[in-house]
């Protein structure tokens, strides 16, 4: 089977899976994403000024129906039941509305959002309940996820079954089936490293091919656009006209991420909670300056950070897909990444031994640089505290878009010959029904999780 299409036979069920069966609003900072998705719907762009101040103002109902999750988890009910959804179904929107600080969301251009607000047009135009809202929201942002992707894996001229397993990341999966625009950030992202393989491949590309996604990365959420970067690095170690003409478009765009990413960020910047009741109390600029104050001891603190919370990460990628985790032994998503590990240096064996040198030493660089800049933006935008404590507190949404990049240039090639020997003898058909697998297990914990075994399980 070609890649593309075991993207679509296992990522469209599995992601319409979550798109329903995720607790509504529970996804990544979903309420708030998803009031902005309303207020586009409703024909507003950008979070309008208020006399509450800068926000959208939707339906109360809408907001009244998130306490019906909070209700249900109370009286000890599984996340998704069908006593919940018929509550949530009753709560229409009766001309009621109330005021949604939504400057969080700020942070990214209505392109991001323009998925899941497309998806609500009808919905939000036809007062269903907010429940409905969300569900066209999600499903509207999964299809446009997958197609993405489907375009990057098909097009790509290497490396087309890594660009397979980051877009089946379960997390990955779980992003782009929420209203919030991570999920079309990692579409883009994976249109941007095809995109380069077919740079270093020296196909000869249009302009307009190479224009949309790059304009796209850079207007998705910030700072993945720096991903870009690649395009000059090519043209550096190896000069061509069309390595050249990408580094220019490339760099055009990467000034066009940094102007909005300056443009929108500011003191009124204010950070979603990182659960359903905390509060922060947001101060950028003096983090800034903190930050700035401490410059050799925060890059040490991020180091020391992704080291010790690692395995931290690794459980999110697998098992927090929204607020509950899923009820898996901590032992498992090792195995699924070791899994997914032993399949690609298979099954893209061939691309990783020819990728070398240079390119492969300064990529992986570039990422860890790339980590140390969300770190800091972290610390920046979504902590109150002087240490470096809780800079890696959402580190693994932030950082699964990158896993096509970390696997394609940290990956040690000592282990290429051991995985050709395993493959050898199971067969190459059992990589690829690995690379299959691993997502349907991941996700189909969370399911359980949601369904039945949840009630006990503590918001995340």
């Amino acid at each position: 089977m070609a890649p593309q299409r075991l993207l679509v036979a296992v990522g469209l069920p599995l992601g319409l899976l979550i798109s329903l069966l995720s607790p509504a609003w529970t996804g990544y900072d979903e309420f708030t994403h998803f009031a902005r998705v309303v207020d586009m719907a409703h024909g507003n762009l950008e979070p309008g000024s208020e006399p509450e101040g800068t926000g959208s103002v939707i339906p109360v109902a809408h907001r009244d129906a998130t306490a019906q999750i909070i209700l249900d988890h109370q009286a000890g009910r599984a996340p998704w039941t069908v006593t919940s959804i018929r509550g949530l179904l009753g709560h229409r929107p009766d001309g009621r509305v109330t005021f949604i600080d939504t400057r969080p969301t700020s942070a990214s251009t209505p392109v991001a959002y323009l998925p899941a607000a497309l998806g609500s047009l009808l919905p939000v135009a036809l007062d269903a309940p907010g429940v409905v809202v969300l569900w066209a929201g999600r499903v509207a942002s999964l299809l446009t996820y997958l197609a993405l992707a489907w375009w990057a894996i098909r097009s790509a001229a290497a490396f087309r079954w890594s660009l397979t397993a980051a877009a089946l990341v379960p997390l990955n999966l779980a992003l782009a089936a929420s209203v919030s625009p991570d999920g079309l950030t990692v579409a883009a992202v994976l249109m941007a490293v095809s995109l380069w393989t077919r740079v270093e491949a020296d196909e000869t590309i249009s302009v307009p091919s190479l224009v949309l996604p790059m304009l796209l990365l850079a207007l998705a959420k910030p700072p993945y656009f720096l991903i870009l970067g690649l395009f000059p690095l090519s043209a550096v170690l190896d000069w061509s006209r069309m390595r050249a003409r990408a580094a220019v478009i490339a760099g055009g765009a990467m000034a066009v991420g940094l102007a909005n990413t300056l443009a929108r960020s500011s003191e009124n910047y204010q950070a979603a909670t990182t659960t359903m009741i905390r509060q922060i109390e947001y101060q950028p600029s003096v983090q800034r300056d903190r930050l700035l104050g401490d410059l050799p001891g925060f890059v040490w603190a991020t180091v020391d950070t992704w080291i010790s919370e690692y395995r931290f990460y690794v459980q999110g990628w697998f098992r927090q897909l929204g607020f509950w985790e899923a009820d898996l032994p901590s032992v498992v998503p090792w195995l699924l990444v070791g899994l997914v590990l032993v399949s690609l240096l298979a099954l893209d064996g061939d691309d990783l031994r020819s990728f070398r040198g240079a390119r492969r030493g300064l990529m992986g660089g570039g990422v860890g640089l790339l980590l140390v800049a969300i770190y800091a933006a972290s610390y920046v935008y979504f902590t109150d505290l002087s240490d470096y404590g809780h800079v890696g507190l959402q580190m693994a949404r932030y950082s699964a878009p990158l896993a096509i990049l970390a696997f394609v240039s940290w990956t040690p090639r000592i282990l290429g010959p051991v995985a050709d020997s395993i493959v050898g003898r199971v067969g190459r058909r059992w990589a690829v029904a690995a690379v299959a697998g691993v997502p349907m297990v991941a996700v189909g914990a969370s399911v359980v999780t949601w369904l039945w075994t949840g009630a006990d399980t503590p918001l995340g």
